[in-house]
């Protein structure tokens, strides 16, 4: 990060960082930190940066339990500090709690959340079981892979949470993942992806049902949560229906 009084300057154009050495590809996007635009560049060395310029205004916000702070506790080095804006950075970073990244799964879950899912779950695969019947491939893949698999990380996340009773350092989005998983969720992950084929498509839909339940049912019963095994009975019945072969 760095905190500026000209935000513009840093993304508008990506030229500035030629004097850091050879550019191959630069481009802005928005972070999940508080909507804030970040320069993001990969030199030619492979070296690859993540620039984020944050208005000085901003700083308590930015640098807040609710904001970069979790990030910081995982690791950081202060560059500079011409103002002397960062003096009680130090002290902020100790006391900050690195699982608590925007994003990463919360433990203990909320019974309720972990309830909402499994439906969610449950729902879309009969869902995409149909797309895929009506011939939208392409809609039945983009939702089993990133709608059904973001769905399956957050209980192979709670599960590892589950497990440590909360000790395990899941990160968010999947990142390290091959670390911190359990070994039977990382040999279920493998069912989930589907390529762009028909065959392929059905058989994750299926393969991946009979892999969340296990898993499902372990978080549901860690926070006290009925896993409603009709509705999965259901769901597998339905499948029987709709996927070919």
């Amino acid at each position: 990060m760095a905190f500026t009084t000209d935000v513009e300057r840093w993304t508008a154009s990506g030229d500035w960082l030629r004097e850091l050495g050879e550019v191959v590809l630069t481009f802005t996007e928005v972070t999940g930190l508080g909507a804030l635009v970040e320069r993001r560049v990969m030199f030619a060395d492979g070296t690859d940066v993540d620039l984020v310029p944050v208005p000085i205004a901003r700083i308590d916000e930015v640098i807040s339990a609710d904001g970069a702070l979790p990030v910081l506790a995982r690791g950081y080095r202060l560059l500079v500090d011409k103002d002397d804006r960062f003096a009680d950075l130090p002290a902020k970073v100790a006391q900050a709690d690195p699982m608590a990244t925007h994003s990463a799964a919360p433990w203990p879950a909320d019974a309720s959340d972990v309830a909402n899912e499994i439906q969610n779950y449950l729902y879309h695969v009969t869902w995409t079981a149909k797309k895929l019947r009506r011939g939208e491939l392409a809609v039945a893949v983009r939702c089993q892979n990133r709608f059904q698999g973001s769905i399956f990380l957050r209980f192979v996340e709670w599960q590892a949470k589950a497990r440590s009773d909360g000790s395990t350092n899941t990160y968010y989005e999947g990142r390290f993942l091959e670390r911190w998983a359990a070994p039977d969720a990382l040999d279920a992950l493998a069912v989930t992806q589907t390529r762009y084929d028909v065959a392929d498509c059905a058989r994750s839909i299926a393969e991946s049902l009979d892999a969340f339940g296990p898993i499902a049912r372990e978080v549901a019963e860690a926070v006290g949560v009925t896993y409603p095994d009709d509705a999965h009975a259901w769901t597998r019945t339905q499948l029987g229906r709709l996927l070919p072969g």
